[in-house]
């Protein structure tokens, strides 16, 4: 004769409790679930779109900083250009119409880029 092995109900797979309960209490369950995934949702979104907006600042700034590093470094060389005597003076009398005794002025009608650039 085959032995017969008597099987054992597993308890775990039986649910522990069921879902009882009034319709009201799950509707208003479901409902506060879905305002919160709603609410984490939107606040996800507004996070992403001030991250986006940051490094766009990040970037416009960045550009600034090089263009200002541009500016100091030309500044530099018209500061040292400056300091040598013979280059001031050749400049003030180019740029501010800076005479000495005995020199004669011609003063040229200005192009139009020469206009563009003074603006």
């Amino acid at each position: 004769m085959a032995k017969q092995y008597k099987i054992k109900k597993n308890k775990a797979l039986k649910p522990k409790r069921s879902l009882k309960g009034s319709p009201l209490k799950k509707i208003v369950l479901c409902g506060a679930l879905l305002g919160g995934t709603m609410y984490l949702t939107w606040s996800g979104i507004q996070d992403l779109q001030t991250t986006a907006e940051l490094r766009l600042s990040i970037q416009e700034n960045q550009q600034q900083i090089e263009d200002l590093k541009e500016e100091k470094e030309q500044l530099k060389k018209t500061y040292e250009n400056l300091s040598n005597p013979d280059y001031a003076s050749l400049y003030a009398r180019g740029r501010y119409h800076v005479t000495q005794d005995g020199d004669q002025v011609f003063i040229f009608p200005k192009t139009e880029d020469e206009e563009e650039k003074e603006e």
